[in-house]
């Protein structure tokens, strides 16, 4: 048994547990994200839309849980052939014009993550499930973070003052897609414009003087954020410095993301390290800080108030960012500390606080 099917069965005994704890026979699960988590594969058409091409219905009753794929005519076959054909799925193919949601059960019986009236609300227990990898998805995830960040160095090897923030993000879809890629957040802000735009989409002004280049990108469900920045020229005394501190505050961010700890504890320290490198205390009001990621690029953004507790295997993507300047890697909540996944030898890196970080990349 290849250990993709191995790791699809072992999911598939955690849905069981699942179905089990809240006194269901039979499990509708429809959010993309634990989707994507359950088959590792691409579950949309569009990228813009909240729901997904197919559904999955886990009936636990037998001695192993038994899914079955639900979709319409127009997707079956291209499920089979590029993305599940590998896995002991069933299958249950509607028409096109017929919605899926009469297709699936629903009441007396039934869980879902995104629940009809009558079943069982099991979205908390499922979504527990998805936010804490396993040794095989950790290494996925690894690899979708240095294969994204060695996309943004070739980006950034392409770009010139007069490049415009599009033909920017054009170029950097393009090195994630020819890797494989899916494009799912995609951010260029050139000059000063990244300091009151904290999430600059792109524009057709040129680049000038410095470009930052974010992404989120996706790959077996799986979700690295990226954040680079590249200055043409000499950064500057003072912008080096706000660099410099910007990482000392990450690095608050990440020593606090332990397993056991709190979120809402660990964005509290992240944020208290403003003010002690010399920023506006109240400079993380100006955009949020990041928080969860894994199977979304946001799980939601973390504040204080946020009870989850972190485990061994929680991935976080915090982004701190201040003075035009923004820092955003993906990192997995490890025993011995976070382990930072998004690096590229080939970009210039700084070590803060015992692990390689970006530094800006001056051409």
């Amino acid at each position: 048994m290849d250990d993709r099917r191995a790791a699809f069965e072992g999911r598939l005994a955690g849905l069981a547990d699942v179905a089990s704890a809240a006194g269901v026979r039979t499990l509708v699960l429809r959010d993309p994200a634990t989707l994507a988590w359950l088959l590792e594969s691409r579950v949309h058409v569009p990228l813009t839309l909240d729901s997904a091409c197919l559904d999955v219905v886990v009936d636990t009753e037998g001695a192993t849980p038994r899914p079955t794929v639900v979709t319409n005519a127009i997707e079956a076959p291209r499920l089979r052939d590029t993305e599940l054909g590998d896995l002991p799925v069933e299958w249950q193919v509607v028409p096109w014009w017929e919605p899926r949601d009469a297709a699936l059960p629903s009441g007396d019986g039934t869980g879902s993550d995104r629940p009809t009236p009558g079943s069982v609300d099991v979205a908390p227990a499922v979504t527990g499930l998805r936010r804490t990898l396993s040794p095989r998805q950790r290494s996925l995830l690894a690899e979708v973070g240095r294969d994204a960040a060695a996309a943004a160095t070739r980006t950034a090897a392409r770009l010139t003052p007069g490049t415009t923030e599009y033909a920017a993000a054009g170029l950097f879809a393009a090195e994630l897609m020819a890797a494989g890629m899916d494009p799912v957040v995609l951010m260029v802000g050139g000059g000063a414009r990244p300091g009151p735009h904290r999430h600059p989409l792109p524009t057709l002004e040129v680049l000038g003087s410095r470009a930052m280049l974010v992404c989120c990108a996706r790959r077996h469900g799986l979700v690295a954020s990226v954040t680079r920045i590249v200055s043409f020229g000499p950064l500057g005394t003072e912008a080096q410095d706000a660099y410099a501190r910007l990482l000392a505050v990450e690095q608050a961010f990440l020593d606090a993301s332990r397993p056991g700890r709190r979120l809402g504890d660990a964005f509290a320290e992240g944020v208290a390290a403003y003010a002690h490198h010399g920023f506006d205390p109240e400079e993380w009001h100006r955009h949020h800080q990041g928080g969860l990621s894994g199977f979304q690029p946001r799980e939601f953004p973390a504040h204080r108030g946020s009870d989850l507790g972190l485990t061994d295997g929680s991935v976080v993507a915090w982004n701190p960012s201040a003075a035009g300047l923004k820092v955003e890697d993906t990192a997995v909540v490890g025993t011995s500390g976070p382990q930072a996944l998004v690096h590229d030898p080939a970009w210039p890196s700084l070590e803060v606080g015992g692990r390689l970080r970006p530094d800006v990349l001056v051409r």
